[in-house]
């Protein structure tokens, strides 16, 4: 009898010990190359460390193409799937989520949101909140506009567009104007209320300013064309803080924080909180020096007579 009843012990205790994946459910805004890269790092990095996706995690990774009023219904349905964790990307998303995620017990990591105190999701750099903990994309405007100087060294007024309505771009310009002083140069702010008010508001620069930069904003990155057509219509050139305009082309240059890296440092975020470290324990991540990457096009530069310094030369790429 103890026979027959020895292996059927043996397949129950050997089917207890397989742990069950665990689930990880991603709000992603919308989808877009620079998101994308945020998410790929994320996962990346749960790999790295064990997590497998399939057997040691799976994703419930959705997305709602930057439709403001789909944010509630994204984030019940990634609650509804009882995660382990929720990863909540952009500041948008992060925000509407302290509202709608009831189940308190569910932590959320954010990631590419600037700036997380302001957007008070965290009540400061130093600890998460009691759920919240992430990784940002707080920019180093010291550094971007010294690039810019640099690359430009003629040039005195540069045309920044933002959206008055969220935080992150508030942040971006608040911080723009504090640097701008010591690079030499003057920040012409332009308010876009809307996709549809792109091209006629930054119409309004010509001759006005020497080249446009683009912040970290929800609605400008997603509005790369307009914006490239209407710089060569008022006859500028274009800088941006993400390098996909620039490969391809349609941008001057770029002084961009790796997506990759932001996403990989939420990924190490996830796993201390997974592991069972509290959220309010954790410090916000934010890029160094050694997480950005200048970027020029060398179609560009020709169009633009520009005349790259050597010491950027090894940022032209064709």
């Amino acid at each position: 009898m103890l026979k027959k009843i020895l292996p059927w012990l043996f397949i129950a205790l050997s089917g207890a010990a397989v742990a069950q994946p665990k689930t990880v459910a991603i709000a992603n805004f919308g989808e877009h190359p620079a998101l994308r890269a945020a998410i790929n790092g994320f996962k990346g990095e749960l790999t790295r460390q064990g997590l497998a996706e399939g057997s040691g995690v799976v994703y419930d990774d959705q997305h709602i193409n930057f439709d403001r009023t789909l944010i509630p219904q994204l984030l019940t349905n990634a609650q509804s799937k009882k995660p382990a964790l929720i990863v909540a990307v952009t500041t948008p998303i992060a925000q509407s989520s302290i509202r709608v995620v009831t189940d308190k017990s569910i932590p959320i990591v954010f990631m590419s949101v600037v700036d997380p105190v302001v957007a008070q999701i965290v009540p400061s750099w130093q600890a998460g909140s009691a759920t919240y903990a992430g990784a940002t994309l707080y920019p180093d405007f010291d550094a971007s506009l010294a690039f810019v100087k640099q690359l430009l060294p003629q040039a005195r007024r540069i045309g920044v567009p933002f959206n008055p309505a969220e935080d992150n771009d508030r942040t971006n310009i608040a911080e723009m104007r504090a640097a701008a002083g010591k690079a030499g140069l003057e920040i012409v702010e332009v308010g876009i209320d809307g996709p549809n008010d792109i091209a006629q508001r930054l119409q309004s620069l010509k001759g006005r300013v020497d080249a446009l930069f683009i912040i970290q904003s929800n609605l400008l990155q997603t509005s790369l064309p307009v914006i490239a057509a209407t710089a060569q219509r008022i006859g500028v050139p274009a800088i941006n803080t993400l390098d996909t305009p620039v490969r391809n082309g349609s941008f001057l240059a770029a002084y961009a924080v790796s997506y990759e890296q932001m996403g990989a440092a939420a990924g190490r975020i996830a796993m201390k909180v997974l592991n069972g470290e509290k959220p309010a324990s954790i410090p916000s991540w934010r890029p160094g020096p050694k997480d950005y990457t200048p970027l020029i096009s060398r179609k560009q530069a020709a169009q633009w007579n520009v005349t790259v310094p050597p010491a950027l030369s090894g940022a032209v790429i064709d």
